[in-house]
């Protein structure tokens, strides 16, 4: 729906904040946190700047905001993952979440690796993040090899570093598909498909 230019302008500090956060989630998710200048995210959220500044401090503030959303919407994705009880079919199942939203979403890839890339390497903070971030899909991808190898599906030896390396080639997706090499992206997917069953 076309914004009109008085919401643009700016609204009362009545605005929906969540939809602010969510519009800027897009933003940030689309162009990175350097590209996405203020007057950007005023015209993307239809908030008027000042009224940013008033609810989340600074861009960065506003950043954090759409990092914590972005974890959240990522935590429900990895919820089968961590505590499902199929195994390897449930890392299948994780694949073809990933695979779908590489098919649809275009170039744009993981917000957090995006983000590790581009801002952690000067932000102490932001990168203690993403390290938790990883851990915790590193965690998610060890419970359901773990689930495997108690249903005899794989051997449990080397379980840890199997998911780290999974975890490494995930993240490596997410990079393909945010550079726009959709089509390697889905074929690395394909091919932890087969390793896994092939190691199995």
């Amino acid at each position: 729906m076309p914004r009109s230019s008085s919401a643009r302008r700016g609204r009362p500090r009545s605005f929906d904040v969540d939809a602010a956060i969510d519009a800027a989630l897009a933003l940030f998710w689309r162009e990175g946190f350097e590209a996405a200048s203020i007057q950007a995210l005023a015209e993307e959220t239809g908030v008027g700047a000042s009224s940013l500044y008033a609810a989340f401090g600074s861009k960065r503030g506003l950043f954090d905001r759409a990092l914590a959303r972005y974890e959240a919407l990522g935590d429900a994705t990895f919820v089968t993952l961590a505590s499902g009880a199929r195994g390897l079919d449930d890392i299948d199942a994780f694949l073809d979440l990933l695979a779908g939203q590489i098919a649809s979403d275009g170039p744009r890839g993981c917000l957090m690796v995006h983000s590790t890339a581009e801002v952690a390497p000067t932000d102490p903070e932001l990168a203690a993040r993403m390290v938790r971030y990883r851990g915790r899909i590193r965690g998610a991808i060890t419970a359901a090899l773990r689930r495997a190898a108690d249903r005899g599906e794989i051997d449990g030896d080397g379980v840890d570093d199997r998911a780290r390396v999974i975890q490494a080639a995930l993240f490596g997706v997410m990079v393909a598909a945010r550079s726009g090499a959709r089509e390697d992206a889905l074929a690395t997917l394909d091919a932890l498909r087969r390793d896994l069953r092939r190691r199995a």
